[in-house]
């Protein structure tokens, strides 16, 4: 198995840090479950036995810039569901960090009372946006006040301006079904992030991040 330092923290109820400091370690040991959870590429996305190299032609042919997944993504979440599902049928095609993933998986499963309503996150530490925006997802998952409350917030965006955040958001390799879920997260933490706001003026994104960022606070 490679050696991967990492470590684990509940941070809130049923959300789980997984934390590696070295982002190309923490990219790679999470590629295989997050491409399988939401991948822009069907033919990764619901098939949790596709090869590592087969995944890298193809992002490197897609974005043409090289294998840059490492430094791309910095972030990752899933749902304990999908997590569970990806890693206890996987017969084929691993890899030394789906080794070092599985271990991470079991830990989990015992930390979670065997309870598949839960959420993991990844990130390089317990500080800064790029984990804040991580808790944003695992709260929108686990917990459904949040969830109605910033859910409530994204119905009053301009549909002109929600379509830009879309198409941003699809133009950065996520999917449709994650859309009102990156809205909220990006708005909450990452309403500077250019990608992500490009079209939209930033007093829209400033007034949206001040509300977005309140509920937040109180959870």
């Amino acid at each position: 198995m490679i050696d991967i330092n990492y470590k684990i923290e509940k941070v809130k109820p049923k959300i789980f840090a997984v934390i590696i400091e070295d982002s190309y370690d923490r990219a790679m040991t999470f590629l295989r479950i997050q491409e399988f959870y939401e991948s822009p590429n069907p033919a990764f996305r619901g098939n949790k036995d596709f090869s590592f190299s087969e995944y890298m032609k193809w992002y490197t042919n897609e974005y043409g810039k090289g294998f840059t997944y490492g430094t791309d993504w910095s972030g990752f979440n899933v749902p304990l569901e999908t997590v569970y599902q990806c890693y206890d049928t996987l017969t084929d095609r691993y890899t030394d960090y789906d080794d070092v993933m599985e271990s991470i998986v079991h830990q989990l499963y015992e930390l979670n009372g065997d309870d598949v309503d839960g959420y993991m996150i990844g990130a390089g530490s317990t500080e800064g946006d790029t984990f804040q925006h991580e808790i944003c997802h695992g709260l929108y998952a686990t917990n459904k006040h949040y969830k109605d409350l910033v859910s409530e917030i994204t119905l009053t965006i301009p549909t002109k301006d929600y379509l830009t955040f879309r198409n941003n958001l699809i133009k950065m390799g996520y999917t449709d079904k994650v859309i009102d879920d990156e809205i909220q997260a990006y708005l909450a933490f990452g309403h500077d992030y250019k990608p992500f706001t490009k079209g939209v003026s930033s007093k829209v994104c400033k007034e949206l991040h001040k509300q977005y960022i309140n509920v937040f606070n109180n959870f």
